[in-house]
């Protein structure tokens, strides 16, 4: 039994971190409002003057949004996949290539 509590805590509290993160350091409810934060933070930063213009639209646009703007976003890129796991699973991925969020978004829009 002790043999099975300690991988099964460990995947628990990796788990735990997965999902909690965004949240914490977003400061929002949903990981698709987390992402959503997340590419607002990095358009500004890469984006110069022209960045900072679009992330205050961007942010008065989606202070009462609800994430549904990267919830879109995600579920086109992993339809199969549930939207809060996508939203997770892109956040993360912005985390560790921060390029790759920036540039996707740019795709889209053109």
């Amino acid at each position: 039994m002790r043999k099975l509590l300690i991988p099964v805590l460990v995947i628990a509290i990796a788990s735990a971190v997965f999902f909690a993160y965004p949240l914490v350091n977003e400061g929002t409810k949903s990981s698709c409002k987390a992402l959503e934060r997340r590419a607002l933070t990095l358009v500004s930063m890469e984006g110069g003057p022209e960045g900072l213009i679009i992330a205050a639209l961007g942010r008065q646009l989606l202070r009462q949004g609800k994430g549904m703007i990267a919830a879109e976003f995600s579920r086109q890129r992993n339809p199969d996949v549930p939207v809060t796991l996508s939203c997770t699973t892109n956040y993360w991925h912005s985390l560790f290539d921060r390029d790759w969020l920036v540039e996707t978004i740019s795709r889209s829009l053109r």
